[in-house]
């Protein structure tokens, strides 16, 4: 990273609202690569829990109610619930605020009804993968400051044209766990190759997936990581459960897609209605 980069990362304000696993992560990845404690700016619901661990990550003076987190800080990471960010649509916004949305299922165009603000959608692999500096990445639309802060939190970028690319990407962080499940490596690269028809990157993806795959001594071991894996009527959850009936690797993948195309109109009509 260039030294121009280095100081926007020094100079600009950060805010989290939701420190959920995803937002500690964010928060745990920023402050391991140098970011300045007192910019940075956090909202919880006053889980006692979540307090601990603020307070472990000794940052508990950078708690903040969201009216300070939308008028102080520049880039603005929403890591809640998707189903919480009404709550937010009456807080008022400073100007030349950006929003980075990790809520699953809201597209830009509803965020920017919401928000009435900058906005991009960023999708990440899971919190571990984050703090270990293995994780990756995508921005839809792209944005130049929030990839030069991802770079910075040593996270790979995978950069999409189309934000129907979004389901595609979800579906491919969740390959770890479907590699765990699927070990014939032929069916497994037909069906990679096939998606990559889609989405150009799905192969890099794949490749990132297996390195970052761990060892087990047990198959008991396996089993219960990929349990932890899995949210209940999530996208890996389609994908095991495919793999798991005997379908083929193509056909759980594709149900995974549509899992996160479908868990996006629930959310998206859940939002509206």
């Amino acid at each position: 990273m260039s030294s121009h980069d280095l100081n926007i990362f020094n100079r600009i304000k950060i805010g989290i609202i939701g420190c959920g696993h995803l937002g500690q992560a964010i928060l745990e990845s920023l402050i391991n690569h140098g970011f300045q404690k007192e910019n940075l700016f956090i909202s919880y619901r006053g889980n006692p829990s979540t307090y601990e661990k603020i307070e472990k990550m000794r940052l508990t003076m950078c708690i903040s109610k969201n009216e300070k987190v939308f008028n102080e800080a520049d880039v603005i990471f929403i890591t809640t619930k998707p189903q919480d960010v009404i709550s937010l649509k009456e807080i008022p916004i400073s100007p030349n605020k950006l929003i980075v949305s990790c809520l699953a299922g809201l597209s830009v165009e509803i965020l920017k009804n919401i928000f009435k603000t900058d906005i991009c959608r960023m999708m990440l692999s899971g919190p571990d993968t984050i703090v270990a500096e293995k994780g990756v990445a995508t921005i839809y639309p792209y944005n130049e400051l929030v990839g030069r802060i991802l770079s910075k939190m040593n996270l790979r970028i995978f950069e999409i044209s189309h934000e129907k690319d979004v389901d595609i990407f979800t579906a491919g962080v969740c390959l770890p766990a479907a590699l765990l499940q699927e070990d014939n490596e032929v069916i497994i690269k037909e069906a990679i190759h096939e998606i990559e028809q889609e989405w150009a990157r799905f192969l890099d993806l794949y490749e990132w997936a297996k390195i970052i795959l761990p060892s087990f001594a047990t198959e008991d071991e396996k089993v219960e990581y990929i349990a932890r894996m899995i949210t209940k009527g999530g996208v890996t959850e389609a994908i095991i459960d495919s793999l798991k009936s005997g379908e083929l690797f193509v056909t759980a993948l594709r149900k995974g897609i549509t899992r996160s195309k479908e868990i996006s109109r629930q959310i998206s009509n859940s939002i509206l209605n």
